[in-house]
This record gives C-alpha cells, structure tokens and sequence, in this order.
C-alpha cells in the first residue's frame, strides 16, 4: 500500500479525523485500520439494533479515497513506521493516528462465569439483548453513565434490574444532590439500587446465581453486566517510542466522552494540515436514561450544585458554581435552545477564568 496516514482504530475520532481532512481539501492517502468500519458506541447501551450503528456507509469511503483495512492491531514499529495486525499484514505510514479507544474493566471476582459480560462492541450488545427476556434478572456492577442507561434500558425490555455501585451514591462526580435524584428516579422506574458496597463473592459453577455483597447482601440474578469503567488501549503499542510522525485521540487518550473524541479527532487532521486548532468548547458530556437526555457542558467536579426539579415530569436542571461563577451545568428534558443558552454561559465562565489567570 502506499504510506500517508494511517488511522488505527475504527471509531468516532478516526471518522472525524477523515472527515475534517476531506473537507478542508487534503487528498492525500488516507487508511482505517480496524476490527470494522467504523460505528458509533453511545447507541449500544441504549437500544435495541440489528446492525453496528454505522457512521458512514460504505461507499462515503470510496467516495472519499478512504481505505478500510480489516484487523485489529498487534505492535507498533515506531522505527520502521509500520503496524502489524493480528492477522499477519504490516501497515507503512508516513504519520499515524492512534484511535483504539479504551477498554472494559473486569472484576477479578466475577472472571470466567457464562454469563457475566461487559458492554463495548455491537457483539456485546447482542449477547446482553437475547439475555434481556421478559422477567429476567439483570444485575448491572457499576452505577455511571453506561451502567445506568443499561439499567434503564433493560427495564424497558421487561427485565428485573438490580444496580450495584461501591460507592456511597452514584454519579458522584454530578454532586449529592443529582446523585440522590437520579438513585430515586432509577428506583421510580422499578430498579432496586445497592450503594456504598461492592462485589465481594460469587456462588455459582459456570454461571453466576448469586452475588454477595460487603455488606452481606445477596442478590440473585441471571445476567451480569460490568460496567465499572474503562481504561485506554494502549498495551499493543506499550513500550514504542511514539515521535512526531504518531498522534492519539479519542478514548485512547484517557478522554472518556463522544464530544471530545469528535473534537480530538478533527483536531489533528488540522495539526497535519499545519492549519491552528479550532477555538476551544466547554467539555460536554450526555446521557440518555430513564426516557430523559442528560447534557451536561463543563465541569463540575468539586464545585457546588443548586438542583432545580420540574414540579411536573422528570426533567430537572442543576447549575454548578466555583467561587460564586458557573463551571458546569447540567440539563435533563431540555430543549436545544436550553443547551445553547448553557453553553453561552460557559463561555462566559471560560473567558473570566483566561483572563484572570
């Protein structure tokens, strides 16, 4: 193949890479190289799909002089500038993008049993839909983002749901106040909720028939699901010297959210076309659980939350304050021109904190 930029992962952050390049008029050799072409994660843990959640159909790669190569990566020759795939084929590159995004982590406890899973490729959501049979019993380790829009969806399927979180309440980063709200509403919506003891022990022979708790808890289930964090996939390059010629974005970066990886992504198709990066956006993150989207722009880790709940519905608004200025807010059941008017806000927020430093 001829060298240019190859892009090793097949995920959100590969795609925009691609798209940005195309758009600003690069026609240089551009290569994906991943398991499949890319899709789309976020739908996975929220409904119910006959097919990967395609980003592009195929022909946008033809179309565009984009080259799919199909192989998961197994070492990077920095040196030599190459990728060796699993199956044998070794890929040149003039630059490299890395975009392999991250990984489940797994319970050393609950290793080995039939059926306990993560949830992280379109294979893992097909497995956890033929376990969500009516009346079955779903137990979901991990009460974040991913773990509670897999409790809600689960629910939707008729499945009875028992959610596990180690810590004291859930989404602690959202502060006590959504943390308490979001643990009623789950509960509201029929899901039982542990917090503040973790997995402790395991009965069963192949499978999992029940979970025991620190606190001495047990819960009997059918199906677990983990979903107590991710972590980058970094080990098929550890130990590379990674020079000018190799970038990282997305997941694989310690990242974490759809927006980033989008707004990494485009980023470095502008570093390789010497063009200056774009202007600088809140973080934001979102989350679609329990019949709401939760958005939420900026940060408000360690910053005070005032919760504003609708008198009717489930909808709700918390706004987050660091020394007496917003940070971060947050909206449930909100319409766009809500977001915007939140992201207006944050701008403001991040011109004060720039100019004053």
């Amino acid at each position: 193949m001829t060298p240019g930029l190859l892009i090793v992962g097949g995920g959100l952050a590969a795609q925009r890479c691609c798209e940005t390049l195309r758009a600003l008029g690069h026609d240089g050799p551009v290569t994906i190289a991943g398991p499949e072409r890319p899709y789309d994660r976020p739908p996975l843990s929220k409904e119910a799909l006959s097919e990967p959640p395609w980003l592009r159909p195929p022909a946008w790669y033809a179309e565009h002089g984009i080259a799919l190569v199909t192989g998961a990566a197994e070492r990077l020759d920095a040196g030599r500038r190459r990728v060796l795939l699993a199956g044998g084929e070794s890929l040149p590159y003039d630059d490299l993008l890395i975009a392999t995004g991250s990984e489940p982590v797994r319970l050393p406890a609950l290793r080995g049993y039939a059926n306990v899973q993560a949830l992280r490729t379109f294979a893992d959501a097909g497995r956890l839909r033929a376990a969500l049979a009516e009346g079955a019993r779903v137990t979901v380790v991990g009460g974040g983002l991913i773990g509670l829009e897999l409790a809600s969806f689960a629910r939707r399927l008729g499945a009875s749901v028992t959610v596990v979180e180690a810590a004291p309440r859930l989404l602690p980063r959202l502060g006590h106040e959504v943390g308490a709200h979001l643990t009623a509403l789950h509960r509201e919506d029929g899901a039982s909720v542990h917090l503040g003891s973790g997995v402790a022990g395991v009965r069963g022979d192949d499978a999992v028939s029940e979970l025991v708790l620190a606190d001495g808890t047990r819960i009997a289930t059918d199906h677990v699901v983990e979903a107590v964090g991710v972590r980058p996939a970094t080990a098929w390059f550890a130990g590379a010297e990674l020079d000018e010629h190799v970038f990282t974005a997305g997941d694989v970066t310690g990242s974490g959210h759809w927006d980033a990886a989008a707004r990494q992504g485009a980023g470095v198709a502008r570093m390789l076309l010497g063009l200056p990066p774009a202007p600088p956006a809140p973080a934001s993150f979102w989350s679609d659980q329990l019949g709401l989207r939760l958005q939420c722009v900026g940060d408000p880790a360690g910053a005070r939350a005032e919760l504003s709940v609708d008198a009717e519905g489930r909808g709700f608004e918390a706004v987050y304050r660091r020394e007496g200025r917003v940070s971060a807010v947050l909206l449930a059941g909100r319409s766009a021109a809500d977001l915007r008017a939140a992201r207006r806000r944050l701008t403001t927020f991040d011109q004060l904190e720039r100019s004053a430093a």
